[in-house]
């Protein structure tokens, strides 16, 4: 991994460092007589990082997502201690694949700017987003989010999102009405707009749709009117809804929620009545889900929190519109409102 400081954090300059850099490498290469270094780019990825984390992991998930998703990576980090208005460093970020002898080189770039500074990030992002590709904005400064955020949050947020042809937000720790709010605000401009709190679904979502693939089966999902979401938090939070939306986006559905003790915050359990069955999925350890259903079948499936890479990889890996969780988020704004 080669680096170097950029100060001042102009366009320019930021470039002329990453020109550097390759210039570098390609030095390297004459040295070994032989193409040692290929340059990888599908996209821009932009993520806004909380000061708390001062943006070292997201730095790392940014980095091993390079592999499976090549991309110019950009840092942004809020910091009052920091000594300049807006100061950058650039790096490329290396690997070489098992049994190649030839390196794959991404881009990245750094960003540490004051809190009154914010606002000029978005110009400097101007000339740095990749001609011709995606540009994906993955925005962890949850302060940016907030209704009541500082009009330097809203000014810096906003020129970020004009940027942006998806943004992913993780509404995990927000109240859920505040939550379906924020994503509202944010879509606009066709702009695609990702929660990880859906892709957490996924591993419900799965084995409920892998019993109602199977051709044999004679009572199908359309027989299904009665859902039951058990969640273990005071209140059902984004995850809830979205599985509730998920399941009742047809008419005539019924949907109750039901706070319960169990392994963990969140979603707990998942019922799904029909007039012949009764279909229960539950968390019955911290790695564990049973399935039982009313017609004598019981099923184990292994559950496991998922890492943050792979969250972001299930969702680099739709860039464009999904359908699906558009259809979940309509429906789970409704029961939000209908909830109270």
């Amino acid at each position: 991994m080669s680096t170097s400081i950029i100060s001042p954090a102009q366009p320019e300059q930021i470039l002329k460092g990453l020109g550097k850099l390759w210039t570098s490498l390609g030095q390297e290469e004459k040295q070994l007589g032989k193409p040692t270094v290929l340059r990888a780019c599908a996209m821009t990825l932009i993520v806004a990082a909380d000061e708390s984390g001062g943006g070292f992991s997201e730095s790392q998930t940014i980095s091993d997502l390079m592999r499976e998703h090549p991309s110019r990576g950009i840092v942004l980090m809020v910091s009052p201690e920091a000594e300049k208005p807006l100061e950058a460093r650039v790096l490329a970020q290396c690997w070489k694949p098992f049994g190649k002898a030839q390196q794959i080189c991404c881009e990245q770039i750094e960003i540490t700017a004051r809190p009154d500074s914010w606002p000029n990030v978005g110009p400097t992002l101007i000339g740095l987003t990749v001609p011709d590709l995606p540009v994906v904005f993955w925005c962890r400064h949850k302060a940016a989010l907030n209704p009541a955020a500082s009009e330097n949050e809203k000014a810096g947020l906003q020129a970020i999102l004009d940027l942006s042809t998806k943004v992913i937000i993780d509404t995990k720790d927000i109240e859920a009405s505040q939550a379906f709010q924020s994503i509202s605000r944010l879509q606009g401009n066709a702009r695609i707009v990702a929660d990880l709190s859906w892709t957490r679904l996924t591993r419900w979502r799965q084995p409920i749709a892998q019993i109602f693939d199977n051709p044999a089966r004679t009572n199908k999902f359309f027989n299904f009117r009665e859902f039951e979401i058990a969640h273990t938090g005071e209140t059902p939070g984004p995850g809830e809804f979205y599985a509730a939306g998920w399941l009742s986006s047809f008419a005539n559905s019924k949907v109750s929620f039901k706070a319960v003790r169990g392994f963990g915050p969140g979603l707990h359990s998942i019922t799904l009545r029909s007039p012949e069955e009764t279909i229960t999925f539950e968390r019955t350890g911290p790695e564990c889900m049973m399935l039982w259903s009313t017609n004598g079948r019981k099923r184990a499936y292994s559950y496991s929190e998922p890492a943050l890479y792979n969250l972001m990889h299930e969702e680099l890996s739709v860039l464009g519109f999904d359908p699906v969780f558009d259809s979940a988020l309509h429906r789970a704004t409704e029961l939000v409102s209908q909830h109270g």
